[in-house]
């Protein structure tokens, strides 16, 4: 029980976010931060999908610290973190496959949908299909470079709202991410975290949990440069 909320009096605040079903697309360092903060909310069922197994590189950039005899095990991502984040709360819902043509379908009763892939044919069928359906979603991306022997590069959040009649899928990458050093599995918990909570923070404005005076649906944070880069959208209907 979050008995916090009622002692801050922000009880109907809260209720703003008591969505019914969230989708959480990929599992990684991204998706698993998503997961720890929307756990923490009053969704009703948070789904979330990945085909993958939870190994070492994993675990150094998820929440959480399993042992070795844990990772060891073999177990799928959906599992872990199912296991992990029902000692909390119920209504995680594990679907321990990617998402495809084959079963994309399964989008259509989800509220709202965060994609958390990092290749850029899988992303472009789901970003396709979410606004051919009119699913508000968000999406996530980190690029790093190496450069001079220390990482530079760029957290973007990106967010479909079809409420707007905007058309971000313009600055959602395509393309193969071979040149980006996170493909590596760098170890950048701390971006992860950072473009999670960028996120979250952005599905609760659109909820109205946060004020959102700018209306800002796609921002890019610079690492080197420290600075946010914000567009804005506007309301055509």
């Amino acid at each position: 029980m979050d008995t916090a909320s009622s002692r801050a009096g922000i009880t109907s605040i809260n209720d703003k976010i008591k969505q019914d079903r969230i989708a959480i697309v990929g599992l990684g360092g991204t998706g698993s931060y998503i997961l720890d903060l929307i756990a923490k909310t009053p969704v009703g069922e948070i789904h979330i999908f990945d085909g993958d197994k939870f190994h070492n590189h994993n675990a150094f950039r998820s929440p959480g610290a399993p042992s070795y005899d844990e990772l060891s095990k073999n177990t799928t991502k959906v599992e872990w973190f199912t296991k992990i984040y029902s000692r909390m709360r119920r209504n995680i819902i594990p679907h321990p496959y990617l998402v495809d043509e084959s079963n994309i379908e399964e989008l259509n009763s989800m509220d709202f949908v965060f994609l958390c892939v990092d290749k850029g044919e899988p992303r472009k069928l789901l970003v396709d299909y979410l606004i051919e359906n009119k699913i508000p979603f968000i999406d996530v991306g980190i690029g790093l470079i190496n450069e001079n022997n220390a990482l530079t590069g760029l957290v973007r959040t990106t967010t479909y709202d079809p409420s707007f009649n905007n058309d971000m899928s313009k600055k959602i990458p395509f393309g193969s991410n071979e040149d980006n050093e996170y493909s590596t599995n760098i170890q950048v918990a701390d971006m992860n975290a950072l473009n999670a909570a960028f996120a979250v923070i952005k599905w609760k404005k659109i909820c109205g949990f946060y004020h959102d005076i700018p209306n800002e649906h796609h921002t890019v944070y610079g690492i080197s440069t420290n600075t946010l880069t914000n567009d804005e959208v506007e309301n055509e209907e």
